[in-house]
């Protein structure tokens, strides 16, 4: 998706609404500050910056992390299973916590973890 293709998607309020909402979700995962500029791929400028429009690349994440929450709430009807979830090895993932591959493999590493969870609950 081309940047002005989500910019004609979101308006500004609404991506700032979509960042905060990510970001929030992290903060509940109980993530370090930069475990979230991590799998947000901001920097500490931006994550600064409320105000400013979070770029595509955050957008794309932040959609796909809110996406895997959803997910994890339909499989876990405690919220606080799901966020602790995250941090479990899972021999899924070679042993790795679906944390660990989302911020080793970046945006690919969210969206499997989404299509894993996807697959988990459509069992």
């Amino acid at each position: 998706m081309s940047k002005k293709q989500v910019e004609s998607i979101l308006t500004q309020k609404e991506a700032q609404a979509l960042w905060r909402a990510a970001f929030r979700l992290l903060k509940n995962w109980e993530l370090s500050d930069t475990e979230v500029r991590v799998l947000l791929g901001g920097d500490e400028i931006a994550f600064r910056n409320e105000q400013q429009c979070p770029n595509e690349d955050i957008l794309v994440r932040a959609h796909l992390l809110l996406g895997i929450y959803k997910q994890l709430r339909v499989l876990f009807v405690d919220k606080s299973r799901g966020y602790q979830w995250v941090k479990k090895p899972n021999q899924t993932f070679g042993g790795l916590s679906a944390l660990e591959v989302m911020e080793q493999r970046g945006v690919e590493g969210i969206l499997q973890i989404k299509e894993y969870l996807e697959a988990e609950n459509a069992n």
